[in-house]
């Protein structure tokens, strides 16, 4: 009887299957990105993208996209995986360890504005595209953030407060700023974070509120607003299936990925302020920094741009003086 059941089981779910199956001809690109909530506007930005391309290629050519921790990948192996094949297209924001002259756009204190950061983005591309390429990878676009402020499960109301807290960070560039604030950098992925704050491996976070803030509220208490830089991300696909698309399907997801990021980024934007007067009302302790601290963040930081650009190599020495001759820094 058990043998029997086990036979109509697997018709049924040879029959699923079918009933799932692409036409005939049919191809579906592996997707996957960082953040494991499907409600968060990032995950949903991608999913636009990926319905606006399966219609603008008569569902030809679709996209599935998977959150982050769903499949075996570490958030900082994403773009390694995109330009290997494990996976076919990605947002990646934590893609340092890779592209590292995509660090001048994380630099603390050298984009303070979202203006600014537009400006430094433009310059950025042709590195970016450049360093991917070598990877096997090509740039769709990039999303952002707003900027990434500390939060903590111990108090946090000024930067005195980041001596001895372990904070996780998205990017070595962060992490010299928590070093040198007395602070013990530690990177994980965003899946991992929830379960770092509950057994103290990390105390707090530096992100948005309209990031993991909105994720991660729960167990943080205190919000610092002073922010060493903006986070980006960026959506990427592998060269070979990019190249694999022709060029008209390459033109509507060029376009789809466009709209997305843009998309994306708004939303963000948009909820940051709403988001913060949300996280005062439910009891976090909200400390908006003095000029004093802005200034003193700033001073402590400036040496430190050149001789990251000098240690990462001539690209980045070159991206740097462009981006900072275009901010007037």
């Amino acid at each position: 009887m058990g043998k029997m059941r086990a036979i109509v089981a697997a018709g049924a779910g040879f029959a699923a299957l079918a009933a799932w199956a692409p036409e005939a001809g049919a191809e579906t690109l592996k997707g996957y990105t960082y953040m494991p909530v499907v409600t968060h506007p990032v995950f949903q930005g991608l999913e636009q993208m990926a319905e606006e391309f399966a219609k603008a290629t008569g569902d030809e050519t679709t996209i599935r996209m998977n959150t982050g921790g769903s499949l075996p990948i570490s958030s900082t192996d994403i773009t390694a995986a995109v330009g290997d094949g494990v996976i076919d297209i990605a947002s990646d924001g934590f893609f340092l360890g890779n592209i590292r002259v995509g660090g001048v756009l994380r630099l603390p204190l050298l984009i303070v504005t979202r203006d600014e950061y537009d400006i430094a983005a433009d310059i950025m591309r042709p590195f970016l595209e450049a360093a991917l390429d070598k990877q096997g990878v090509v740039l769709l676009g990039q999303y952002l953030y707003p900027l990434q402020v500390a939060f903590s499960a111990e108090e946090l109301r000024s930067l005195d407060d980041l001596k001895g807290q372990k904070m996780r960070v998205t990017s070595p560039e962060q992490g010299e700023f928590v070093q040198r604030f007395g602070g013990v950098p530690v990177t994980i992925g965003a899946p991992e974070v929830p379960t770092s704050l509950q057994r103290g491996v990390v105390n707090g976070v530096f992100t948005a509120s309209a990031g993991g803030g909105r994720t991660w509220k729960d167990m943080l208490k205190y919000n610092y607003r002073l922010g060493p830089n903006y986070f980006n991300s960026l959506v990427v696909i592998n060269k070979d299936v990019w190249e694999g698309l022709g060029a008209e399907k390459q033109a509507a997801l060029q376009a789809a990925a466009t709209r997305a990021c843009a998309t994306i980024t708004d939303a963000l934007f948009s909820q940051e302020a709403e988001l913060t007067e949300q996280f005062a009302k439910e009891g976090m302790v909200i400390t908006e920094p003095e000029a004093a601290d802005i200034t003193a963040a700033s001073a402590k930081m400036a040496d430190f741009w050149a001789s990251w650009a000098e240690g990462v190599g001539p690209d980045a020495v070159e991206a740097l003086a462009k981006v900072r001759e275009a901010l007037g820094r």
